[in-house]
């Protein structure tokens, strides 16, 4: 692209040019007898700054022709976007991202040019990028018999793109746009949306809007104006949508469809997966409360100790019944994952002691660490260590205390300011439990014991009493019958429920383990009777994908439209940072899936994502920065002989806090899994479990910055937000308030530092410019 130092390009003026055909009917350019200039932007102005002598004095002269000065200003600016497209790592067919020409109807054909001879552009290649970055595709005002006299390939390329725009059908497109699609993301059912295309040449003979989802398919025909098409659209009923374009024009029908960015329209031969559209409950909102919330998750067991005996009596009791808790002497005694000699596969039942009385005594430091909201996990009486195999709905285990402690510990957070959440495990109990009672060790009637058992129709037996449905074939936990009427008085409907019972006892909300195995009715009553009990009473699910798209079981879940859950696990959020930083994406894929959530989650549900970076069920976040390999994936055996060097560890911290950055940054609410603060380290389960420990790595105060930072300004919280990437390696999150404050979170994960432009008007603060270091991130107050 003939530049020669950093913001100078060569541009060649006169001169002739053959066409060299090859066997393969490919063509290459060849020129001689040219003059050239050396330009560069100086002021804001392209200017000549070396070369052929009479060439810069006149291209510098107040009294330059125009078509000359277009020329040079159009070819000048055509370098300099592609130099920039190289620099920032994009493909060039991307170039529409960020370059936009106006006013230069020269930089069009130039740009085309540019890309057919020196890029290997096809015509209609080369056709739709100058269409997509320049106004004026055709060259509508140039004089061609003095643009042939600068620069005879251009004027001829000219006459190439006007036949294109006549005999080929073009268009633009981008989601993102509000010119394309008003209003921005997600709406309500019955709310209009304006959808629309522009028309970049070829002769369109009618355009259809394709909409399909819901199980119903239907086309609306579309207007014109001129070059654009357009038309209006209201969705009665809640979804997850999809929309194309039927084009019809003089030579084919053509499809209009997102490309692989989801956003930027393509024309296809065939029809193509659409652009998203989500419709939601006109009548959806989520608790306030919440969208301003800092979440810290607790595993009960590992993290507050006290030592008043509370642990020991209960592991007694555990033994009362027949069951076999271990509590081990020490929070430095090393995790069981292996069988004891007597068994014949790991059972989790040992225990750290963590109690209520424990994580009172920590408040204080959650509180310093900006801690709004805890989520416990299970806390209701279990075998296991993890408690997802209740025994009890309505008992807390006795381990970690008595329902005065839990009462004690609600009424200290609260005073902090500090709402608490529970794990609600309702798709399956343990086998050892007052309902099914494997073992017989509960004085109750449980299900094994027979038809006589009030429980017994909750459970599935295929032949009774040892065939029965368990939760992915775990005979320990016995699927429930998430339908049975008396079931569902018993925890969801019911005056006494244990969904409302322990609402009342002062949970502020619930967090539904594998909301996959529970039916979207069971869901939807689950959450209008927390909010019967306590109408801002959160209800949020366990979800690892797309909460729009989701399907289980071949079943489309409504997850995400507004009428069975407030929020959802942000688990794809963790998976797309952790690519980035690993380099297996780059910074426009991160963006992309920002925005990609930003549109399709409904508003607020998405400012109530739970943005984790870490939880009980996926490797510690400082081991998964560590090692580039799918830890979770690996025997427990191969994932304790990784080697985690100490090098690769300490830069472990520093990558975690590029993670953590952009996760205070986001719409949602940030989710600490307790000890990542601290660069905790541990594979999967149960490694990733350990008991609490401090650490001296600067870790803590890093969050606690980030937190002071949060909790300082709304903007950071519930602001705007607005997605870019500079280059391959920089994130840029923009957050704001109209009339408001502003900031700019900025993300490098590469080895060398980058300058970067930002445009931050809808923030009213103009074109930011700022510097950022290697592998660094900042959060500027603007």
């Amino acid at each position: 692209m003939h530049d020669l130092r950093e913001g100078q390009f060569k541009i060649f003026f006169g001169g002739s040019y053959r066409e060299n055909w090859a066997a393969d009917y490919t063509m290459s350019v060849s020129y001689s007898e040219r003059r050239f200039v050396l330009s560069e932007r100086i002021d804001g102005r392209w200017k000549a700054v070396g070369g052929d002598e009479e060439l810069c004095e006149s291209l510098n002269s107040p009294y330059c022709p125009k078509t000359v000065r277009q020329y040079f200003e159009g070819a000048s600016e055509s370098f300099e976007a592609l130099h920039e497209c190289i620099r920032r790592g994009l493909p060039v067919t991307k170039l529409g991202e960020f370059f936009h020409s106006t006013g230069n109807p020269i930089t069009a054909p130039e740009l085309a040019r540019v890309l057919m001879d020196d890029c290997g552009f096809p015509l209609l290649g080369a056709y739709r990028t100058a269409a997509w970055c320049c106004d004026d595709i055709c060259a509508s005002d140039v004089d061609i018999a003095h643009l042939s006299a600068l620069q005879p390939r251009t004027a001829q390329v000219v006459s190439l793109l006007r036949s294109a725009f006549v005999n080929s059908a073009s268009v633009t497109c981008d989601s993102r746009d509000s010119f394309c699609r008003f209003p921005y993301g997600a709406v309500r059912q019955g709310e209009e949306v304006k959808l629309s295309f522009r028309q970049t040449g070829g002769r369109i003979s009618a355009a259809f809007l394709v909409v399909y989802g819901n199980e119903s398919r239907f086309e609306l025909p579309m207007e014109h104006s001129g070059r654009v098409w357009f038309c209006a659209l209201t969705l009665p009923e809640i979804g997850a949508y999809r929309y194309c374009f039927r084009i019809e024009s003089v030579e084919s029908t053509r499809w209009l469809c997102p490309d692989e960015s989801g956003f930027i329209g393509k024309l296809f031969g065939t029809e193509c997966p659409g652009f998203r559209l989500t419709v939601f409950d006109k009548d959806f909102d989520t608790p306030e409360w919440f969208k301003s919330c800092i979440m810290y998750q607790i595993f009960p067991d590992r993290f507050g100790f006290s030592d008043d005996g509370t642990a020991q009596r209960g592991v007694e009791y555990h033994k009362s019944l027949g069951q076999r808790a271990e509590l081990h002497a020490s929070i430095d005694a090393p995790v069981r994952y292996l069988p004891r000699e007597f068994e014949k596969e790991y059972i989790p039942d040992d225990f750290y002691g963590g109690t209520f009385k424990g994580i009172e005594k920590k408040l204080p430091y959650l509180k310093k660490l900006g801690i709004s909201c805890i989520y416990l996990n299970p806390i209701v009486e279990a075998r296991s260590n993890h408690r997802y195999d209740a025994s009890d709905y309505l008992r807390p285990d006795p381990i970690l205390g008595s329902l005065d402690d839990f009462d004690a510990l609600v009424k200290a957070a609260e005073n902090m300011g500090i709402r608490i959440i529970l794990d609600g495990v309702f798709s399956h109990t343990g086998a050892d439990s007052i309902y099914f009672n494997k073992y017989g060790h509960y004085d109750s009637i449980g299900a094994c014991q027979g038809k006589a058992s009030p429980y017994y129709d909750w459970f599935d037996f295929k032949s009774f009493p040892d065939d029965y449905r368990s939760w992915w074939g775990f005979k320990e936990l016995p699927e429930v019958e998430e339908t049975n009427s008396e079931w569902q008085d018993f925890v969801v409907t019911g005056e006494n429920s244990v969904v409302k019972t322990w609402l009342r006892r002062g949970a502020a909300g619930w967090r539904l383990d594998v909301a996959d195995e529970l039916p979207d009715e069971v869901l939807t009553l689950i959450r209008k009777s927390a909010k019967e009990e306590k109408s801002d009473a959160l209800v949020l699910g366990e979800v690892w994908e797309d909460a729009v798209i989701k399907e289980s079981y071949g079943l489309k879940r409504n997850y995400a439209l507004g009428v069975s859950l407030d929020s959802v696990m942000n688990y794809p959020l963790r998976t797309a940072l952790l690519d980035f930083i690993h380099g297996r994406t780059d910074a426009y894929a991160l963006r992309n899936f920002l925005i990609s959530q930003q549109m399709n989650y409904p508003r607020p549900l998405y400012y109530s994502l739970m943005n984790l970076l870490g939880s009980h069920d996926v490797e510690r976040l400082r081991n998964a920065l560590a090692a580039d390999t799918d830890i979770r994936s690996l025997s427990r055996e191969k994932q304790l002989a990784l080697d985690f060097s100490e090098e690769t560890l300490s830069a472990a911290i520093e990558k975690e806090k590029l993670c953590a950055a952009v996760q205070f940054s986001l719409p949602g609410v940030p989710s600490i899994y307790y000890g990542d603060e601290q660069g905790m380290c541990g594979v999967n389960d149960p490694f990733n479990r350990l008991p609490f420990k401090e650490e001296d790595n600067g870790l803590y105060e890093y969050y606690v910055n980030l937190s002071n930072l949060r909790t300082g300004s709304p903007a950071l919280s519930v602001g705007e937000a607005e997605f870019s990437a500079p280059c391959s390696d920089v994130l840029v999150i923009l957050r704001y308030i109209k009339g408001g404050d502003a900031f700019l979170t900025v993300v490098n994960r590469g080895g060398k530092s980058h300058d970067y432009e930002v445009n931050c008007v809808n923030a009213g603060r103009g074109i930011v410019k700022g510097h950022i270091g290697a592998i660094s991130a900042e959060i500027i107050r603007l």
